[in-house]
C-alpha cells in the first residue's frame, strides 16, 4: 500500500511538471483520448477516469474525449470500433473485457498501433490480451479487476453470510470468455465446499422462465461478470424481491438496486485507478512496460434492508466485516 501512495504522488508531481512543459510548447492543443464502452452500465468507470485525470492535474480542456457507446448491442461494437480508430485518437480508454479484445483483434487485422488502457479487465493474460502481468508486451496494459479470481471467493462468502441457503443458481454468459472463466473458479470453489451450483447462460433467451420453473425454498442467485448480466441488474432484482431469494453481486451499485449483498471493486475505482495508467502514457511511456495492477480496493457490502424484506438470517460475524448500504450514499464508489 505504501508503495503505491508512493507511486501516486510521484505521478502526480511529474504529470504537474509535464503538464506545464507541454502546453508551453503545445499551446491548446488538447489530448486525443478514444474511450470504448459496451454499454451505459460502465459510464461509472468513464467518470471515475475523470475525476481521477483532473486530481492528476488535468483540466477539462486538457483531454479530449472522443466516447463510443454500443448500447449493449455487441453487434454494433465493431462499428464502434472502427469510428473510433478512424478518429486516430492518441490512446484509448476501454472500459470492460468485451470491448478489449474485440479492439484488439481489429487494430492487429487493420495493423494499428495505438496506446490502450483497460479500466478494469477480468483475467487479461489468460484471455490473451496482454502476454504477462509484469511485463505486458504490445499496446495493451490497465486494471485486472480480479473478478473472475474472485468468483471462487464470492461464492464462499454467499455461503457463509446466509447459511440458510442449500443450493446457488450461477448467472453467467456462454458467449463471454471472462464469465465462462469465472464459471469454472466457483464450479471449482462449490465441489471444494461441498456446495450444489446450478449454471445458468443469460445468453438463453428463455433464461428468466427457466430459472423461474427451477427454484426451490432455500436458493439463492450468484452472478458473475459479464455485460449481459450487467444491464440485466434492475431485471434481476426484481425477480429477487417476486421469489424472495437472495442475490450475491460484484458491484455496489447492484446492492443499492435491491441484491443483497456485492463483492468486488466498484466500476468508479476501476476507472479512477485508470487514470494513472492514462497519465503515464501520455508522458510517453510504452504500455508494454507498464505492469498491470490488481484493484486498488475490494469491498464487501451488504443491504439489511434486503434481509429483512426476504425475511432471512445472516451471519453476524460476516456483518461486522461488512460495509453497508445504509451507511453511504455512494456504495458504488
Amino acid at each position: 500500500m505504501k508503495t503505491k501512495w508512493y507511486f501516486f504522488i510521484l505521478t502526480v508531481v511529474t504529470v504537474s511538471v509535464f503538464i506545464n512543459n507541454y502546453f508551453s510548447v503545445h499551446e491548446n492543443t488538447p489530448f486525443k483520448v478514444g474511450v470504448l464502452m459496451i454499454g451505459d452500465s460502465r459510464l461509472e468507470k468513464l467518470t471515475g477516469l475523470k475525476k481521477g485525470l483532473k486530481e492528476l492535474g488535468y483540466e477539462e480542456d486538457a483531454i479530449d474525449f472522443e466516447v463510443k457507446n454500443a448500447k449493449d448491442n455487441q453487434g454494433l461494437l465493431d462499428n464502434k470500433i472502427n469510428e473510433l480508430l478512424k478518429k486516430k485518437p492518441d490512446l484509448i480508454v476501454t472500459l470492460g473485457g468485451v470491448e478489449t479484445i474485440a479492439l484488439k483483434e481489429k487494430m492487429e487485422e487493420q495493423k494499428i498501433r495505438i496506446p490502450v488502457v483497460f479500466a478494469g479487465v477480468a483475467a487479461p493474460k489468460e484471455t490473451g490480451i496482454i502476454e504477462d502481468y509484469r511485463s505486458p508486451g504490445g499496446l495493451f496494459t490497465g486494471i485486472n479487476n480480479f473478478h473472475t479470481g474472485l468468483a471462487g471467493k464470492r461464492l464462499e462468502l454467499f455461503h457463509e453470510l446466509v447459511p440458510s441457503v442449500q443450493r446457488f443458481h450461477v448467472l453467467y454468459d456462454k458467449d463471454v470468455e471472462v464469465s465462462v472463466l469465472s464459471l469454472e473458479n466457483t464450479i471449482e470453489a462449490a465441489a471444494d465446499l461441498s456446495l450444489q451450483i446450478l449454471p445458468t447462460n443469460v445468453s438463453d433467451a428463455e433464461f428468466e422462465a427457466k430459472l423461474s420453473q427451477n427454484l426451490q425454498k432455500n436458493d439463492a442467485l450468484l452472478i458473475l461478470p459479464g455485460f449481459r448480466i450487467e444491464s440485466l441488474i434492475k431485471e434481476i432484482s426484481q425477480f429477487s424481491k417476486k421469489y424472495k431469494i437472495p442475490v450475491m453481486g460484484i458491484y455496489g451499485d447492484e446492492v443499492e438496486e435491491g441484491f443483497l449483498a456485492s463483492y468486488g471493486t466498484s466500476f468508479f475505482d476501476q476507472g479512477y485507478q485508470a487514470a494513472r495508467y492514462v497519465s503515464l502514457i501520455i508522458q510517453g511511456n510504452s504500455p508494454a512496460d507498464i505492469p498491470v495492477e490488481l484493484p486498488d480496493s475490494i469491498r464487501f457490502i451488504v443491504n439489511p434492508k434486503i434481509k429483512d424484506e426476504l425475511g432471512i438470517e445472516l451471519n453476524n460475524d460476516l456483518m461486522d466485516i461488512a460495509d453497508f448500504i445504509d451507511d453511504e450514499s455512494e456504495a458504488s464508489q
